[in-house]
């Protein structure tokens, strides 16, 4: 009985001494988790820095080469003659809101200058425009550094150089403009900054283009305007430094090859005050979990959860800007095309008009010129109006309720009859299921896909119009709409979503082509996905999949 009762003793020291260390080594275990996790937090703020900066240097590239490409084309027809006078030069690049601009001939020489400069027509200005030279020898758009302007006083401006043919040859096109006084600095300003934060573009001298402080109107170097951070940029891209006693978190990103550099700067109690907070509510909960020791596995648990979810916040925000930069590029191309169609129209009729009219123009003439103005004008207004829905519809939230898709469609082959006018069409709809959404946008996306069919049936005597469902992928349903109608070929297929693409004239924003790609937007912000089959003789089917109610 007492070598039973030592062991038993024994056995209990064993089990008072095992259960401190134990304790204390979970201790140990959940504070080290604890540092990682604010370690992750602080490094995953990091890394979405770094992606914005990179999304934002990008739009800007895309900008400005937009800007200049439009600028190409406009010059070759608006600044082609043998002469060109530097009022014609004003009012060309007025509207593109150059505050400086000069034409060159092939040799470099000066055409026109604006504001006037007599004295250096005829003169190669080459030397003293080395992103003119550029643009000459190279045969490609150049944009310069920041310089100070020779002929606007006391202020410092950027050019971007532009080769344009004429008849007359090759001719190049600087115009010089204030940044921070343009469209990229309203955007620096409002879209790039971050709370408390700074912006800067910087060319390749290091000088100042733009930033979101105020730097006077002289050129000045980013060392001598903020030493810290172009100490700390010549360490490295990204990384931390500290000004006036306080840290800073700076990001950087190229926006030209070897020229222009975007730096964005926030400070480290603003950029980590979310995860900071998290980290410091987890420290008491680890506190609590240390002097009860009742809750280690509950804290264990919260540090995964906040790891997925930090994971998968940074999947969805990687897809997003991923998503958002391939939407910026295709707004770029199509806006550029499509926005600078009426205003050229308008531009060529007013310069008509100046010129003939009165004297060498009747009434009647002019009116035709003043009609193509008002028209343009209206093409214009449907343009942006269709650009603020499709914004729109990306920032809006989704009302998620059960949907009668059957009902929801009856109503709106209802609301679609004046389309359908004394057409013979014959309707046919399956009882379909209900689904998971938002009832009005799924109204507006049922509506523009009818009407598409009403359109492309258009030449039927007798048309046919079906609604259906089929199984979908897991917690989906897939709904089709078909019509007999005239299909669409390969070509036209690849474009059926694209913003601006006019297959034919369908749609609530029939004029401007958005309707099927409202659709498209409407559908995915559902979770689902879309797509079209088709061929020119056997009609056209629209799937799309929705999630179950």
């Amino acid at each position: 009985m007492a070598e039973a009762g030592s062991e038993g003793g024994l056995g209990g020291r064993w089990v008072v001494f095992l259960s401190p260390v134990v304790w204390l080594l979970l201790v140990a275990l959940a504070a080290g988790t604890w540092m990682w996790a604010g370690s992750f937090l602080r490094a995953a703020e990091k890394e979405g820095m770094i992606q914005r900066t990179q999304v934002a240097a990008d739009f800007i590239r895309s900008y400005m080469t937009g800007i200049a490409a439009r600028q190409r084309q406009d010059a070759s027809k608006a600044l082609a003659d043998r002469t060109v006078s530097a009022d014609r030069l004003e009012i060309f690049g007025g509207g593109l809101g150059y505050t400086s601009m000069i034409v060159l001939d092939r040799q470099g020489r000066a055409l026109a200058i604006w504001p006037p400069r007599p004295e250096l027509l005829g003169q190669d200005l080459t030397g003293s425009q080395p992103h003119v030279r550029v643009a000459l020898l190279q045969d490609r758009i150049a944009v310069s550094n920041v310089f100070t302007s020779a002929v606007v006083p006391n202020q410092s401006l950027t050019a971007i150089a532009v080769p344009f043919a004429t008849p007359q040859g090759q001719r190049i096109f600087s115009g010089g403009f204030i940044v921070a006084d343009s469209p990229l600095g309203n955007y620096l300003r409002e879209a790039i900054a971050p709370p408390g934060g700074y912006a800067y573009l910087v060319d390749r001298f290091g000088d100042v283009v733009a930033t979101t402080r105020n730097p006077g109107a002289q050129v000045i170097s980013l060392s001598r305007f903020a030493p810290q951070l172009a100490a700390a940029l010549r360490q490295g891209s990204s990384g931390d430094y500290q000004r006036a006693g306080q840290e800073w978190h700076y990001t950087s990103a190229s926006v030209w090859p070897d020229s222009w550099r975007l730096v964005i700067v926030a400070p480290h109690q603003r950029l980590y005050a979310e995860p900071d907070e998290e980290h410091r509510r987890f420290g008491v909960v680890l506190l609590v979990s240390a002097l009860c020791g009742l809750v280690a596995a509950a804290a264990l648990t919260y540090i995964a959860h906040r790891r997925w979810q930090g994971q998968q916040q940074l999947l969805r925000q990687d897809a997003q800007l991923r998503a958002f930069h391939a939407e910026l590029e295709l707004f770029a191309a199509s806006i550029s095309h499509d926005l600078r169609t009426p205003l050229t129209a308008m531009s060529t009729s007013a310069e008509v008009l100046a010129e003939h009219y009165p004297g060498q123009m009747s009434t009647e003439e002019a009116l035709v010129f003043v009609r193509k103005i008002r028209s343009s004008a209206t093409r214009m207004g449907d343009l942006i109006t269709a650009l603020l829905a499709f914004s729109q519809l990306q920032r809006g939230q989704i009302d998620r309720q059960p949907v009668d898709l059957a009902t929801l469609t009856d109503q709106v082959w209802a609301k679609l009859a004046r389309n359908r006018g004394e057409r013979d069409i014959r309707f046919e709809r399956a009882d379909l299921p209900p689904c998971q959404g938002d009832s009005e946008l799924l109204r507006q996306a049922l509506a523009t896909l009818l009407d598409n069919a009403i359109e492309s049936t258009r030449d039927r005597p007798t048309a046919r119009i079906g609604v259906g469902y089929e199984a979908g992928p897991e917690g989906f349903i897939t709904y089709r709409i078909h019509d007999d109608g005239t299909g669409l070929d390969a070509d036209q297929l690849k474009e059926v979503f694209t913003p601006f693409q006019r297959l034919r004239r369908t749609g609530t924003y029939q004029s401007v082509g958005m309707g099927l790609s409202l659709v498209q937007r409407i559908i995915t912000r559902h979770r689902g996905r879309i797509w079209v089959e088709s061929t020119p003789d056997g009609g056209t089917t629209f799937f799309f999949t929705l999630p179950t109610a």
